[in-house]
């Protein structure tokens, strides 16, 4: 099976590609669109959906568009990416499927600190980040919350290390830790 997402940023596109194929071991590629901040992302999404359509490469089987919520109602942020895709006129050949995090895709990398410290081993620096508490998707400033958790071991925030910490990460830990991303599972499964 082949994805394509559509994402705000490349560290977004570099985790959610992880966690799809952790989450579905058959999705054989994941072709990413990151397109920069939520305001591109809302602008772009429909030509990135025609391109999967029409790429003559590879045949998307399945697409998502992913967006953080930002502290506002997930499903109203969907409900609005719906809308633009409706009103564009546009229907594509294959499921598109819309998903606002509750907060942002670090919340989730928050949930498992033992994933930053093996990244930190691997790379051979002092594995010492420490747990952030619960409850992570109340959390605000998620993003700045993971940079700390990086920088107590001693790792860059670079988009590559955010999808080696998703790769190392525990899927249970994180649904368990993270109510809202049973949804995410729940939309990378269907179809």
């Amino acid at each position: 099976m082949i994805f394509g997402i559509v994402v705000e940023a490349e560290r977004d596109a570099e985790v959610y590609s992880t966690l799809i194929r952790k989450i579905r071991p058959d999705a054989e590629h994941v072709e990413k669109r990151p397109c920069g901040d939520v305001v591109q992302l809302r602008r772009k999404f429909v030509d990135w959906l025609k391109n999967f359509q029409w790429h003559l490469e590879y045949q998307v089987d399945k697409a998502l568009v992913i967006r953080d919520s930002d502290c506002h109602d997930p499903r109203s942020v969907e409900d609005e990416l719906a809308r633009i895709l409706v009103q564009s006129g546009f229907q594509p050949a294959f499921p598109v499927h819309f998903l606002a995090t509750r907060r942002m895709v670090e919340t989730w990398l928050l949930a498992d600190e033992q994933a930053v410290n093996e990244v930190a081993r691997r790379r051979g620096k002092t594995p010492s980040a420490q747990a952030v508490g619960d409850p992570l998707e109340e959390a605000r400033k998620a993003d700045d919350l993971f940079r700390r958790m990086l920088s107590q071991a001693h790792l860059p925030a670079f988009p590559a290390v955010y999808g080696e910490v998703a790769a190392a990460a525990e899927i249970d830990r994180i649904a368990q830790r993270c109510p809202y991303f049973q949804q995410f599972v729940h939309k990378v499964r269907a179809c």
